[in-house]
């Protein structure tokens, strides 16, 4: 039996299903947006996509293509309706992460540490840093196994190979450039200069809280890569990093106040240095896990890249790993210019997956380049208000001719 694309209606964020007739995988699930009649809560809106699919009986697999919130956020409430006493099995078989070590260490970890302790509350800085802490114990709770994946890895699914083409973390963060033309590795050297300096100035607290959770977070992140024989010690690893987040989430009250009500903008002068700092991380750490991310495919018929910057698939197009054209694509960074790249393959239907982010809309350039006889651009939520989440529309005063709405809940595909 041929797989199944199911194309989630996300407002701001990802979500794909595909679904065989043993097992499924879900790649990605997030929203940053509450649903459209503020009835629900982001993490909420996201997983309602989802929720019957990882409660019923059918093995389900998870992948999350990068660790952007909006890719992941419906993820967190994994678990939610079903109380531990009752479950037979984790919800969940597989889940997938993209790898991030690299040369023995856990390179991500300390930026993610520093940006959680540094960036002011309320903003997409703290979500990302905070979204990490929150995802990891979810995931070692609800799946069965969680594994790190790399460039040459195989997936199978019902019998059919899915390739992971990305990342190789070695060109991922030691050539592509991600701030200012240099490299993730460079770029973020210079970061923890800057850190270190600020600690220096008068935050010794900061410095210690720093390194405990940085230390705390790689230990974790290592054992992760270390395969079954390191799931015993990730266990105590990670008990270790949730005191580790106490501890820092503290500090934190103490630098900002209360999450919900503390310190809002303009700061205090030493807390505008911290959120400036916070500000520069967030860029280059945000680039280096979009370098970083899986890009899947499945023969022709399936590239879903992510939010891959335009580097990775020139690359993997000039080593002819990409085919002329697909089944389905979905737009990497939500159909924004960014993401646009001559390297970035034909297909009969693109997956558009951005309404609710007024800063970033659709950009026009990116639906008049693909644009081919009898493709679809499959938009799934930017049709609550076009003129203002996509450019075309807002132009032409109407959507682009390919473009086909997802107004249920999803688009089924036969692949």
């Amino acid at each position: 039996m041929p797989l199944k694309l199911q194309v989630k209606r996300m407002r701001y964020g990802d979500c794909t299903v595909l679904e065989g007739r043993r097992a499924r995988l879900i790649v990605d699930c997030g929203s940053d947006n509450q649903a459209a009649d503020g009835s629900l809560t982001a993490q909420a809106f996201a997983y309602a996509a989802i929720a019957s699919q990882v409660q019923d009986l059918m093995p389900t697999h998870i992948l999350l293509s990068h660790l952007h919130v909006d890719h992941y956020r419906g993820f967190l409430c994994l678990g939610r309706d079903t109380p531990p006493l009752f479950r037979t099995a984790p919800p969940v078989g597989a889940a997938w992460l993209p790898w991030c070590v690299l040369g023995g260490r856990a390179v991500l970890a300390p930026p993610f540490a520093r940006l959680y302790l540094t960036a002011p509350p309320r903003t997409l800085a703290h979500q990302m840093a905070r979204g990490l802490l929150e995802l990891l114990p979810v995931l070692e709770r609800e799946a069965e196994r969680c594994q790190p994946l790399q460039a040459g890895d195989v997936l199978s699914l019902d019998g059919q190979r899915l390739e992971v083409l990305w990342p190789r973390v070695e060109t991922a963060l030691r050539t592509l450039p991600v701030w200012g033309g240099r490299d993730f590795l460079t770029a973020d050297g210079a970061l923890a200069q800057d850190f270190s300096a600020l600690v220096a100035a008068g935050g010794e607290a900061l410095a210690a809280e720093g390194r405990r959770l940085a230390g705390a977070l790689e230990r974790y992140l290592l054992l992760l890569h270390g395969g079954a024989l390191a799931e015993a010690g990730r266990r105590a690893a990670l008990a270790e990093l949730e005191q580790a987040r106490r501890r820092a989430d503290g500090l934190r009250r103490e630098l900002w106040g209360d999450g919900a009500e503390g310190l809002r903008p303009p700061y205090p002068g030493p807390l505008q240095a911290l959120a400036a700092f916070a500000r520069r991380q967030y860029r280059v750490l945000a680039e280096g896990v979009d370098a970083c991310g899986i890009v899947l495919q499945w023969k022709d018929r399936v590239l879903l890249p992510g939010d891959a910057p335009p580097a990775v698939l020139e690359a993997l197009a000039a080593e002819g790993r990409l085919f002329p054209r697909y089944r389905v694509l979905k737009l990497p960074c939500h159909g924004t210019g960014r993401g646009l790249s001559l390297a970035l393959p034909q297909a009969e239907r693109y997956i558009l997956s951005n309404g609710g982010y007024r800063r970033r809309p659709v950009d026009r350039r990116v639906l008049e380049t693909l644009a081919s006889a009898g493709c679809a651009f499959l938009c799934t939520d930017a049709h609550t208000a076009p003129e203002e989440f996509c450019r075309y529309a807002r132009a032409e005063g109407r959507c682009h001719p390919a473009c086909q709405p997802v107004t249920g809940e999803q688009a089924v595909i036969p692949l």
